[in-house]
């Protein structure tokens, strides 16, 4: 929320994060730490809570930072695209069951008005995410050639939003400086006569970004969200914290003595 937080915060490289298990991290930016956690949050929270409130904090979060995202690292650019499909994907099929093409839904609460709901939950989130793409690209796309590599191989989960009512007009940077990725990319394959590598790849995109003109892109102002606390959060937070407390802190607790209950 804080534009001066944001700007300090994501450059700054960090040699190891021994906590995080899903894999090792070196030389990774505290900004791409940050982004790890916040996609971690949103998938737990989509598999587990499905609370709406903690998806729109979370994506509000990415999104205010998303202007000065900086030096993605290739673990980092490959989570955020890897939860985007997993997400079109799920509301793709959800939104063809509804329409009566392909499988039928299976829900917990079987009908419409739920399905609906949730539909439009993720087509919210997938907006986010394009927002938060369209960002990057329009106001520090230079210097995150890793995401638009990113970005590049998984281009045709993009090429349906172009004729979706409520995509198109957010797809239209995303195509266009990904076209002209795969036209520099062709270009060089057939001077070469083969395959290009992952390094030639990545020195197109570099060359294309540095000369990349911006009156080609549409720009829009830079995202930002704030947040505004509801009267007497404290009714809610402070419950909440000590039950997290409870649960998490393996400490011994006279439960006959609690009075806070969320």
């Amino acid at each position: 929320q804080l534009l001066k937080i944001t700007r300090n915060f994501s450059p700054q490289v960090i040699a190891g994060v021994s906590w995080y298990k899903e894999r090792g991290l070196s030389n990774i930016s505290t900004g791409g730490v940050l982004i790890l956690v916040i996609l971690k949050t949103i998938q737990t929270n989509m598999t587990k809570m499905r609370d709406k409130y903690l998806h729109t904090n979370c994506l509000a979060t990415l999104a205010n930072m998303s202007s000065k995202f900086h030096s993605f690292h290739p673990y980092v650019a490959e989570k955020v695209l890897n939860l985007f499909t997993t997400i079109v994907k799920k509301y793709t099929k959800m939104r063809n069951s509804l329409l009566g093409v392909g499988s039928e839904l299976t829900p917990p609460d079987s009908t419409v008005e739920y399905w609906e709901s949730e539909l439009g939950t993720l087509e919210d989130i997938i907006r986010m995410f394009l927002e938060i793409f369209n960002n990057s690209i329009c106001h520090s796309g230079k210097n995150n050639p890793v995401l638009l590599y990113e970005l590049l191989h998984k281009r045709d989960i993009f090429l349906p939003f172009q004729t979706h009512p409520a995509f198109s007009e957010l797809v239209i940077n995303i195509e266009s400086i990904l076209g002209h990725l795969t036209t520099k990319l062709e270009e060089k394959t057939e001077s070469q006569g083969a395959s290009v590598s992952v390094d030639c790849v990545m020195e197109v995109i570099e060359e294309v970004v540095r000369q990349w003109p911006e009156d080609k892109l549409q720009k829009g102002a830079q995202l930002k969200f704030e947040y505004v606390e509801e009267e007497k959060a404290d009714d809610f937070f402070l419950p909440y914290i000590w039950t997290l407390l409870f649960s998490n802190s393996n400490l011994y607790w006279d439960t006959s003595r609690i009075t806070l209950k969320v």
